[in-house]
């Protein structure tokens, strides 16, 4: 029982380490193998716990920071925040107690081929799972381009396959050691060779992409970037904000002076990229002359983050998170608004049905946006992304039309606090570059800024909680796959394939009815073959 129960802590707990920022990947391909050891010897109600377990101990440790970012963002209490932070482990680790439940039917349906099986059927549900954070197994794997570019025709699901596939081939190995048989050993080499194979395809297919991405660039023509991450807290902020409402906007201003006096032997900068919110209200505003006339005085483009208010035919306020692109001559682009708003957050859901809700304290009360505008300056074709807009596979890819080669992703960042959570919306927005083969760059209040290159891979990037001027070259491309076209086809590869096999095991088990080999077999069987 001890053993079981460290078997399980064991497997949800490690899951943080291979996570950002310690990414101990090296531990990934083994770090399940515990838990599957458990998962195969329980059936029911009890292989249900086991996995909710781990799934939940999981969550719990790698989103240690959202008790912390429900009350500074949500405006909850501290033991509110905490129920939801237990809540939220225990649902989004759901699927792992799936997957232990139904994880002794699969292998039973494979045979001697489970290993395969249990990945399908793994990746099925982490696919399935309704997941804010979109935290899939493959996504630690970001900074490996040779392995994990296979994500261009699998998207992340590839990569979580194969790293589960190893940790059941893995225990399937000690099974076999552990018998003696010598059949399950061939089948054991079988699998792993299979596993091999799978491997040196992704490396290969990984290889070839990273040449094409190279070719695109040289043929690319650069924009020098400056991305200014001014560091500071919600705290400092408001405070700031309260003895001068464009504080915010002329500190920006003073460290992007800062980083053109840096730069000054480097070339112009042709852009700088402020965060999320950087600007109270439009660039247009009087408020704002101190912003226009940098870009009027530098000729550089502004690309920021701003609140928009306007009112509606009713006389009622209206507001959004939204993006400004401001020319070099101090006009001003078309807006984009945020699309997708996080709840208690930016809007509360439900509040004029829930009683209680409509009394909540948010951020914001915010409209969401209903279209992405693409946006051209020089060579590159761009759109802009707001926070977790970066991270949502699906509503990236349908953001990026054919000709778009820039992702502009503008976040804050501040509420989770000096923790692990700005490394991984960094690692969740990077994947997205590496599926699409397209490069992003990212700004934010307080870290992490970075420019994220067409394969994914971190080509620069500032602290976590300090305060810089990051400036480099970007050389805006487009290198599409499969799953820029096809989107999540392996996943629901997955799935098909885990409904069959849960098909055939549930068969399997079905009793036989004899009743009709009793009449064939019998007197009347007899009789009607005589006449």
């Amino acid at each position: 029982m001890l053993l079981t129960i460290v078997s399980l802590l064991l497997s949800g707990l490690i899951q943080a380490t291979i996570s950002p920022p310690l990414n101990w990947i090296a531990i990934h391909p083994v770090s399940w193998v515990p838990a599957l050891w458990v998962f195969s010897r329980l059936r029911g109600r009890r292989a249900l716990v086991a996995g909710w377990t781990v799934g939940t101990c999981a969550n719990l440790a790698i989103f240690y920071w959202l008790p912390g970012t429900v009350t500074r963002f949500g405006g909850l209490p501290a033991s509110v925040a905490l129920v939801v932070w237990l809540l939220f482990a225990a649902a989004t680790g759901f699927y792992t107690a799936l997957f232990a439940l139904g994880f002794g039917s699969v292998r039973r349906a494979a045979g001697t081929r489970w290993p395969l099986a249990a990945a399908a059927w793994f990746c099925a549900l982490e696919f399935l799972n309704p997941q804010l954070f979109g935290y899939l197994q493959g996504v630690a794997w970001y900074q490996v381009p040779r392995i994990f570019l296979v994500s261009a025709i699998t998207g992340v699901s590839g990569v979580s396959f194969l790293v589960i596939l190893c940790n059941a081939v893995v225990l399937q190995g000690t099974e076999v050691f552990r018998s003696g048989e010598p059949a399950m050993r061939r089948a054991w080499l079988g699998n792993a060779a299979v596993l091999a194979a799978l491997v040196l395809l992704a490396v290969g297919y990984s290889s070839a992409r990273l040449d094409r991405i190279a070719a695109a660039e040289s043929e690319a023509d650069p924009l020098r970037i400056a991305l200014i991450q001014p560091y500071h807290t919600i705290e400092r902020r408001r405070a700031m904000e309260a003895s001068q409402p464009d504080a915010f906007a002329r500190d920006l201003l003073a460290l992007s002076l800062e980083a053109e006096k840096h730069n000054a032997g480097n070339g112009k900068i042709d852009v700088f990229v402020w965060p999320e919110g950087a600007l109270r209200v439009d660039p247009g505003q009087a408020r704002n002359r101190a912003v226009l006339d940098f870009v009027g005085r530098s000729g550089a483009e502004v690309w920021t983050g701003a609140n928009h208010n306007t009112a509606d035919s009713r006389r009622r306020l209206v507001s959004h998170n939204s993006a400004f692109r401001i020319f070099g001559d101090g006009a001003i682009d078309e807006r984009y608004d945020k699309n997708i708003l996080v709840p208690f957050g930016e809007y509360v859901p439900l509040r004029d049905v829930i009683p209680g809700f409509d009394r909540l304290e948010t951020v914001g009360n915010f409209e969401a946006g209903t279209s992405v505008p693409k946006y051209t300056s020089g060579a590159a074709r761009f759109v802009f992304l707001i926070c977790y807009e970066a991270i949502r596979s699906g509503f990236v890819r349908e953001a990026l039309s054919d000709d778009v080669n820039l992702i502009v992703n503008v976040t804050v960042d501040a509420w989770y606090g000096n923790a692990s959570e700005q490394s991984q919306h960094l690692m969740l927005a990077a994947t997205q570059s590496a599926m699409n083969g397209i490069p992003l760059l990212r700004s934010t209040t307080t870290g992490i800024s970075a420019f994220v290159d067409a394969r994914g891979v971190l080509t620069a990037q500032a602290g976590n909680f300090t305060r810089e001027a990051l400036v480099s070259e970007v050389r805006p491309v487009r290198v599409p796959g499969v799953y820029s076209h096809w989107g999540d086809w392996f996943a629901w590869l997955c799935v098909a394939a885990s409904a069959l096999l849960l098909i055939a095991a549930a068969q399997r088990r079905a009793p036989i009815d004899t009743s009709s080999q009793s009449v064939q077999n019998g007197p009347d069987a007899r009789k009607a073959r005589c006449s």
